[in-house]
């Protein structure tokens, strides 16, 4: 297949920077001397050691019918695997961390990083159509300061341009990458640094899942998916075997102060979890958690993203005004996990569809929209997307019943991002019939 190349000074491509989501950096718990203790993300959880402390006071909460300090257990135990992660007040990392980077192209990657970076972002076909000396990752804390992290990744996108010799980058924002790609556009897009934008299921006007993880207006039942999001499918599975031995109140106890731990531990004082927030929500949730003095820095923090966020789609269209041009991949159809309460919102099972979407409209799952034209190209055949209300309607591609973390394998979207990031003349959904606005992922 030929391509249009996408960087013609020098008859080579745009190089291309991948900013992955929440669960793809890997960050190290150090001893402040540089030494590494242990993987303080993803968790490094001991599940041996585990099931070992909840034992004796699990069998005594079955056996005597009440909670005999399980839930105080567990609650400690999430408590301590979360420590490593845990924020000061002013919302800065309380412990020494290191995120294991990759200062070079994927050229440059061993054969271990390689497999990795595409294990977590898998566009190796990218990389040979592009070359992987045009291909980056850039890792970073996914529980640090956005605004820090977006200077960082201002750096490491002149390094890139050094390094290649390229007049601009494009990005590839996924998932918590688009709320990174947000702080980056408010603070250094007037660079004009960024050629092209494709955005991967990215949380750019936050995630409900997270409001309702915030708020604490969760539906227990969905206890189990939330678990298998967060630790291994066996201690998952484990725990999901033990929890119907219990008394009927006390899980949903110990899934209430499950979540409350993770909150004092990492949610409240983190300021990249609260740019996963969506706007409309955030200031009753900041009063509610961050208005105490002892907040004041952190509160500045989280406050200059929300204002970002707020006019993200004015500070995006200042830049498409500038040549960058946007593209987005979203997950459709499904609901969210279900500890969610907002179960009928369409979404890829993590992140609502409307912020992956850049605002365009969908009906409640299982319905329909009301007077929006059927005959539009912009509406769906089950009329329940219109496409026309997104910021982006001609570069925006619509993916039903894609769950969010399973986009890597949908060969469709990948392709979509191959023909974005490497072919200039393919620029927006009439380009090829074979990538049409909505797809169907079974």
């Amino acid at each position: 297949m030929e391509y249009e190349r996408g960087f013609m000074t020098n008859n080579e491509f745009y190089p291309c920077i991948i900013l992955p989501g929440i669960g793809q950096s890997k960050t190290e718990l150090t001893d402040g001397a540089g030494n590494r203790i242990k993987s303080a993300w993803p968790l490094d959880i001991d599940t041996d050691k585990l099931l070992k402390k909840i034992k004796k006071p699990f069998i005594k909460s079955v056996v005597l019918r009440k909670d005999a300090e399980l839930t105080a257990t567990i609650t400690n135990c999430i408590e301590e695997m979360l420590a490593p992660l845990e924020c000061k007040n002013d919302g800065t990392p309380k412990h020494p961390l290191r995120v294991v980077g990759y200062p070079y192209s994927l050229a440059g990657c061993s054969a271990d990083e390689k497999r990795y970076i595409y294990k977590m972002v898998p566009l190796k076909e990218l990389g040979d159509v592009i070359g992987e000396h045009n291909l980056y990752f850039f890792a970073y804390n996914s529980f640090g300061e956005p605004y820090k992290t977006a200077e960082e990744l201002d750096r490491f996108v002149c390094a890139v341009k050094r390094e290649t010799g390229a007049e601009k980058v494009n990005f590839v924002p996924v998932s918590m990458g688009g709320a990174l790609a947000t702080a980056y556009f408010d603070a250094f897009g007037a660079k004009n640094d960024v050629h092209r934008v494709m955005y991967f299921v990215a949380a750019v006007k936050g995630s409900l899942l997270l409001e309702d993880l915030m708020s604490g207006n969760l539906n227990p039942a969905g206890a189990f998916d939330l678990i298998s999001m967060l630790a291994d499918r066996k201690t998952a599975e484990l725990l999901g075997k033990a929890i119907k031995l219990l008394p009927k109140k006390l899980p949903e106890k110990m899934f209430y102060s499950a979540i409350d731990a993770m909150r004092r531990t990492v949610l409240v004082k983190c300021p990249s979890i609260w740019s996963v927030m969506p706007p409309e929500n955030y200031i009753s949730l900041r009063d509610r958690y961050l208005s105490a003095e002892k907040y004041a820095e952190l509160r500045a923090k989280t406050d200059r993203f929300h204002a970002a966020q707020s006019r993200v789609y004015d500070i995006l269209k200042e830049r498409e005004s500038a040549g960058t041009r946007f593209f987005a991949a979203v997950g459709c159809g499904l609901p969210l996990l279900p500890v969610s309460v907002h179960g009928g919102v369409s979404s890829d099972g993590i992140i609502h569809s409307a912020s992956t979407s850049l605002g365009a409209t969908f009906a409640p799952l299982g319905g329909q929209l009301e007077k929006t034209g059927s005959g539009s190209e912009y509406v769906s055949p089950e009329h329940d997307i219109d496409a026309s209300t997104a910021l982006f309607p001609e570069t925006t591609w619509f993916f039903r019943e894609q769950q969010h973390d399973a986009i890597a394998d949908n060969k469709t979207a990948l392709f979509l991002a191959l023909k974005v990031l490497s072919d200039e003349s393919f620029t927006d959904v009439h380009s090829m019939s074979e990538l049409p606005r909505f797809n169907y992922t079974k």
